[in-house]
């Protein structure tokens, strides 16, 4: 049995929102055991080391790749959180796509204005990177796809389905 298999990684840069949560998360900490060790209150001190219980167990989540899986003609998109909780996040067969192609292509021009289109943003949000878009219809619904694919997985997906993938 011959199948076409390849899988890629890529880490997720966070947000700037992101960035500001995490810090006022770290600054709340230290300010609430400040407050318990200057006010020599038990509750600000209290919560100050329940906070840093919780950075332990929250902060590795701030932490995002995303996976890419191709089998046979079917791309699996998985979010790993913290480096070790994988969830999948979609499956898409290539027989139910409308087209694949980089962001800026013109195959791509008949798409980008419709109206209800949700979409869907796999990539590591870093300037410069090739980022292919998939248009399809699943359960009714319109989707934009947007991932980092490598050149062995666009390669597959050119051969499972030639006349939606492009690579210009």
């Amino acid at each position: 049995m011959n199948g076409l298999y390849t899988e890629h990684c890529v880490k997720r840069n966070p947000s700037m929102l992101q960035k500001i949560g995490k810090i006022a998360l770290i600054a709340f900490v230290a300010l609430m055991l400040l407050a318990g060790i200057m006010l020599m209150n038990g509750i600000f001190a209290f919560l100050g080391v329940a906070g840093i219980a919780a950075l332990f167990f929250v902060l590795p989540y701030f932490k995002q790749d995303y996976e890419y899986i191709f089998v046979d003609g079917q791309i699996d998109f998985d979010r790993i959180s913290g480096g070790e909780k994988r969830k999948n996040m979609l499956r898409i067969d290539l027989d139910n796509v409308d087209v694949m192609a980089p962001e800026k292509s013109y195959h791509l021009d008949n798409f980008r204005n419709q109206n209800g289109i949700t979409v869907k943003d796999f990539t590591s949000n870093t300037e410069g990177q090739k980022v292919y878009c998939i248009y399809l219809a699943k359960d009714g619904n319109k989707m934009m796809v947007k991932f980092e694919p490598s050149d062995k997985m666009v390669e597959f997906s050119k051969q499972k389905a030639p006349r939606k993938v492009f690579t210009d």
